[in-house]
């Protein structure tokens, strides 16, 4: 005799692809600005202040997907069955994870601190955002290696007119989305007059050093991270 699923369990089964779809528009958002920001970084020269209006503006869609990740973590150690049934990110990918909400979190507290004391006064913040980001580019480089081919499988499910692809919330999901974006275009609007003075900063031109270094260790980190990733890929 074949048994089928149960209603409730699909219903459960569901919150599984409605976090991964979540997730997966929160990170394609977010893989967008990263890579518009890093082109502004390589011409901080004269690009200084958009540079951190668009650097606050990704911190409404980080929101999102920390949260959002988080939540799986969070149901999977806490034994949640389906997400234990769906099982844990590969083993490399969970031992990066800590380094890089650590790492993530310290680039855009030290931008936020760099923008707000100005360019007379960046000492500490200085300092911590130039290591932070040069250590940053190589985790996330990993990471978006790990998960660019999956996310516009999961995006276009979420917009497939087929009923096997429909999961409910598709519009609450835009609509987090799309209002993390602006609130983070709101907080990079009212950043513009407090980080004026950047506006008259200068560097020598050329890839900033931290940029020119992260570059470096990004590339190197992925070409160890792709034989490690397909030998233990349980997804």
């Amino acid at each position: 005799m074949m048994h089928h699923p149960s209603t409730q369990t699909k219903k459960r089964s569901t919150r599984v692809v409605r976090n991964e779809r979540m997730t997966a528009l929160a990170g394609a958002v977010l893989f967008v600005l990263i890579v518009i920001e890093l082109v502004i970084t390589a011409n901080l020269h004269e690009l200084i202040s958009v540079h951190i209006f668009v650097g606050v503006l990704l911190s409404g869609p980080l929101i999102v997907k920390m949260f959002s990740t988080g939540y799986r973590f969070f149901r999977f150690y806490t034994r949640s069955a389906v997400f234990v049934q769906k099982g844990p990110p590969n083993i490399w990918l969970r031992l990066l994870a800590p380094f890089l909400v650590i790492i993530t979190l310290l680039v855009f507290i030290s931008g936020f601190g760099l923008a707000l004391v100005g360019p007379t006064h960046t000492g500490l913040f200085f300092k911590i955002h130039a290591v932070s980001v040069a250590l940053w580019l190589p985790l996330i480089a990993v990471h978006i290696y790990a998960h660019i081919r999956k996310v516009p499988r999961l995006i276009a499910s979420d917009w497939s007119k087929k009923s096997e692809f429909r999961v409910p919330g598709r519009a609450r999901r835009l609509g987090i989305n799309s209002s993390a974006l602006v609130v983070g275009l709101i907080a990079a609007v009212v950043m513009i007059p407090v980080s004026a003075p950047w506006r008259h900063w200068r560097i020598s031109r050329g890839l900033p050093s931290p940029l020119l270094l992260g570059i470096i260790a990004a590339v190197f980190a992925v070409l160890v991270a792709i034989p490690l990733l397909r030998n233990t890929n349980k997804e």
